[in-house]
């Protein structure tokens, strides 16, 4: 493949306008967000004029033909990435991208949640304030797809439904606690579903990463608003965009605390992503803290003030532990050829 696009500056110009990419002049180049996944972060991509070649900053990629970009786009759909590859194509009628279309098929009508019940009793029994639940949107669902759980809905950078997430209330045997409607790596929860995160993460410029709804809940009721759901072990491109253009000064990753299971997956999640995370920030803004117990659910008020102390640590003294656990993975081939040289840096900063 042809690593020159082959068109002219002014008309690359006008079709990445046309996709939806917002262009920043830099002389040579443009920098501009990623929009063929929907992101906010304005410094990820540097596409040069003369060629159309691209680098993806956030997903490190080395430089790229602009082919590869429509791709993103358009995935197979080659009849498309041909008609923007040809020299008298003339930009005029907005085309419907791959992206695009992904989310119209997200997008769910705001009148759904008329259909959700006010039945807060379950998670009032856990300690979780209503007024918190009520924020959220969150009800409990009586048919469809999400049939008998507290449905929490999902919000995109639009301000609109794009999914689903709910907690299993029936104890039926064999039904997972948590079941999802939508693409959840596209999910930045629930920063557009609450103005009370929203507005803690500006004023704290800190964030806390955490794998479920439930941990963000507890963490509410004892209010810490400045948090985000990573739904699972990993942070996902999307999220990663988010936490590189809101500018925080401290990230702290609080996944589950298997301790009492020989593997700890919680533990060996948080160090991968911390590891990945040291690409794009500095070791002084990124640290664990996993919570004291199995999750924040377990835990009561007196160990939140022990999480808080341990968040509040020695950053060199947590930096080194976190040193000697990823080094023990490591040696087990737990960790990626990426994450791996991100090993060395981290050893930089401690030693």
């Amino acid at each position: 493949m042809e690593t020159s696009s082959n068109l002219p500056p002014h008309q690359l110009k006008s079709i990445l306008e046309e996709l939806g990419y917002s262009l920043v002049d830099r002389g040579q180049y443009w920098h501009s967000q990623a929009a063929f996944r929907q992101g906010d972060n304005q410094t990820a991509l540097q596409i040069w004029k003369n060629s159309g070649v691209w680098r993806d900053f956030v997903e490190n990629t080395p430089p790229l033909p602009f082919a590869k970009l429509l791709e993103a786009h358009f995935g197979n759909d080659k009849k498309s990435i041909e008609k923007y590859l040809q020299s008298d194509y003339n930009p005029s009628t907005p085309v419907a991208t791959q992206a695009d279309r992904l989310t119209m098929d997200r997008v769910y009508e705001e009148s759904l949640l008329d259909e959700l019940l006010p039945h807060y009793q379950f998670y009032n029994d856990k300690g979780i304030d209503t007024k918190i639940l009520k924020e959220l949107k969150g009800g409990y669902a009586t048919k469809g797809k999400m049939l008998r759980r507290f449905v929490f809905p999902i919000y995109n950078e639009h301000f609109q439904i794009h999914g689903f997430s709910g907690r299993d209330m029936s104890n039926r045997e064999g039904a997972p606690k948590w079941k999802h409607l939508g693409r959840k790596s596209k999910w930045l929860y629930p920063y557009y579903a609450s103005a009370s995160c929203r507005e803690s993460i500006a004023e704290k410029e800190s964030v806390i990463l955490v794998e479920s709804i439930g941990d963000l809940l507890n963490l509410n009721q004892h209010n810490y608003y400045n948090v985000l759901v990573s739904f699972g072990l990993d942070i996902s491109p999307k999220l990663l965009c988010h936490l590189i253009g809101i500018d925080v000064t401290r990230i702290i990753i609080s996944f589950n605390n298997d301790d009492d299971k020989s593997s700890n997956r919680g533990a060996r999640a948080a160090v991968k992503n911390y590891l990945k995370l040291l690409t794009h920030f500095d070791f002084s803004q990124l640290s664990i803290c996993l919570p004291v117990k199995n999750d924040f659910g377990e835990m009561e008020g007196d160990d939140f003030t022990t999480w808080k102390d341990k968040c509040n640590g020695d950053q060199l003294k947590r930096g080194k532990e976190i040193l000697a656990f990823a080094e023990k993975m490591g040696k087990a081939n737990e960790l990626p050829a990426a994450h791996l040289k991100n090993l060395k840096l981290l050893r930089s900063y401690v030693e």
